[in-house]
């Protein structure tokens, strides 16, 4: 990709990282001459529609965002098979790499990086976006300190259907809210749980829990409190005030209700604390009088006017106060005329229309305006009905009518994408599209638009788009997912055009922790794709191991064997045995198998015998 031009104007500089999915580079805008960051879709993603929304997402949400602690958005686009997104170039670290390199980070870092986290949360939360992945690797630090979030692809704004688990667990565990953890809504207050993670790393240097599993930690966050924080950070570095203690521990409350309601108001708190640290810190100025007076140098020298020279200045200043007492009456005695209403009229029609009234005009600006025709008066100054001296010069805005654009070609488009080009263009998009079924356009893009592509129209106009609903669907067996992980059930579920719905959690001693145990929709039931599919997960202990003997018997023929036992049971394939044994051997070994399943025996990785357990 380094070296490559996408779109016809940004050229890829240099790879800076990754993430799940997407590969992110650092670039150059050859029209603006900028620097910027290039997210670029990774290709195993890039013909799967589930990730295609998910980063057309991030380029949606950011977009409706402008805010100094966030990382703007500058364009979206498609070259090929890949998905690419224009983000602000940001020069710095990660507040991840912060913490490892500095952990655990001063009171006054804490507290001044957390508080630009509260103004980020605060804007989004304004505009109806939830974040629900803050975390420190997507928060950025410039050199000059300034906080940049970033890294909506998994944003969802607020206004939209109630958002659930579906397809994986969203965003790092590490970071999630309770009520995420279980499934729920994610709302404002989710945010607000995963900044408090964020601040107690930031003052401990540690995570509030940890565990081998996602699910182990996704259930740590439901169940069990953290360590104080004072606790954990101990004597390294300065004291962590009770205040911010406070702050960070009701931020990360697992009743929810008990939680800050709103990013402001955890803000409010941190800056109080703020204040009280640079009150404790700041000296007093003391300031010095600056004497005013000034000391006399040389000497004054006095005067004596003689009579005459009296005399003749009284006259002057007699004549002169004549002249300008008949100067202001002349001037204050001009006739005031009342202001005609020229907005609306035609140019050379107003100018005769004030020239009349004893007015002059001035032409102002001339702009467009596509609700006034083209050389009519948009605006006038001083306004109609105001009283003005005559002869003062009136000032006109004149019209150059509705600015004609060409209409974007956004056909083929995903329809996030599409929405942006088109309003970039000066366009707005027709409300409810028609959605239908189309058997060669994908789900989610653009079939048709009207007005036409190229065609030019004014600024505003709306554009009616038909989307795409992708093949009809169809009435397909229910696939079992008994046994398989959460991925392994969502992979399965896509690849037959089923959505992954909500899924809860409950102890099993028939399934691992983290194994499917049963689905709302039977196995081998007839089901309609697009149909969401409800899962209980299990969250152990999980079945106890049983024995099995198992004999085999060496070929007898002078050559050496490798002999392999292979378990598959509802702990999935492991193998059990594996060794090199020589002609004529007799070998006899127990293998653990869970609940029920079967036996291979691999000769030379040939299949030699095999049989069900129990």
């Amino acid at each position: 990709m380094i070296g490559k031009v996408l779109g016809g104007r940004y050229e890829i500089i240099e790879k800076l990282g990754g993430g799940g999915m997407s590969v992110v580079y650092k670039g150059r805008d050859t029209l603006l001459n900028r620097v910027v960051t290039i997210k670029v879709l990774r290709e195993q993603f890039a013909s799967d529609q589930d990730f295609v929304r998910r980063f057309e997402r991030e380029a949606q949400a950011v977009a409706s965002l402008s805010h100094p602690n966030i990382v703007s958005i500058y364009d979206v686009g498609q070259q090929d098979d890949a998905h690419y997104l224009v983000i602000e170039y940001v020069k710095g670290a990660t507040l991840k790499d912060y913490i490892r390199e500095h952990a655990p980070l001063g009171i006054n870092d804490v507290v001044g990086i957390a508080i630009q986290i509260c103004d980020a949360l605060e804007h989004a939360h304004e505009n109806g976006i939830i974040h629900r992945d803050i975390k420190p690797q997507n928060i950025l630090l410039t050199p000059s300190g300034r906080v940049k979030v970033t890294d909506f692809g998994i944003a969802r704004a607020s206004t939209a259907a109630t958002v659930t688990y579906t397809g994986s667990i969203v965003g790092s565990v590490h970071y999630l809210s309770p009520e995420q953890a279980k499934g729920e809504t994610a709302d404002e207050k989710s945010d607000i749980y995963a900044a408090g993670v964020v601040l107690y790393e930031m003052t401990t240097g540690q995570l509030p829990y940890s565990g081998e599993t996602p699910i182990t930690i996704a259930l740590k966050h439901i169940q069990d409190t953290p360590p104080p924080p004072h606790e954990v950070r101990g004597d390294r570095g300065d004291t962590i005030p009770p205040a911010l203690e406070e702050v960070i521990l009701r931020a990360m409350e697992k009743d929810y209700q008990l939680r800050y309601e709103t990013a402001v108001e955890m803000r409010t708190d941190l800056v109080k604390i703020k204040n009280m640290l640079q009150s404790d810190d700041d000296p007093t100025e003391v300031f010095s009088p600056v004497n005013g007076r000034s000391k006399k140098t040389g000497r004054t020298q006095k005067r004596r006017l003689r009579p005459v020279a009296y005399f003749t200045l009284l006259l002057l200043l007699i004549a002169a106060g004549y002249a300008g007492y008949y100067t202001l009456e002349s001037y204050f005695n001009v006739a005031e005329i009342e202001v005609p209403n020229v907005v609306g009229d035609d140019l050379a029609e107003a100018q005769k229309t004030l020239n009349n009234s004893g007015l002059h005009t001035s032409v102002a600006t001339r702009r467009y305006d596509k609700d006034v025709p083209e050389g009519a008066v948009i605006e006038q100054d001083p306004k109609a009905g105001e009283k003005v001296k005559r002869g003062r010069t009136l000032e006109l805005d004149v019209s150059l009518g509705a600015k004609l654009t060409a209409v974007p070609d956004v056909k083929g488009q995903a329809e996030r994408e599409a929405r942006i080009s088109l309003a970039n263009a000066g366009f707005k998009v027709a409300p409810d599209p028609q959605r239908i079924y189309d058997d060669e356009v994908e789900a989610d893009k653009v079939i048709s638009q009207d007005p036409l592509p190229n065609t030019k129209h004014p600024e505003g106009t709306e554009v009616i788009l038909v989307i795409s609903r992708g093949p009809q669907p169809e009435y397909i067996s229910m696939p079992d997912l008994a046994g398989l992980t959460l991925e392994q059930a969502r992979e399965k579920l896509k690849d037959v055009r089923l959505d992954l719905g909500q899924f809860t959690f409950q102890n099993s001693k028939d399934y691992f922790s983290g194994q499917i145990i049963s689905q709302d929709v039977a196995s081998g039931d007839r089901i309609l794709q697009g149909h969401t599919v409800n899962l209980v997960i299990s969250s152990g202990p999980g079945p106890t191991p049983q024995q099995a003997l198992v004999s085999v018997l060496v070929p007898n023929d002078d050559k050496q064997h490798q002999v392999r036992i292979v378990v598959v049971d509802v702990k999935g394939t492991h193998e059990e045995y594996n060794k090199l044994h020589e002609s004529g051997d007799y070998v006899q070994e127990w293998v653990p198998f869970y609940k029920r399943g079967k036996i291979q025996v691999f000769m030379d990785d040939e299949l030699a015998k095999e049989h069900s357990v129990p």
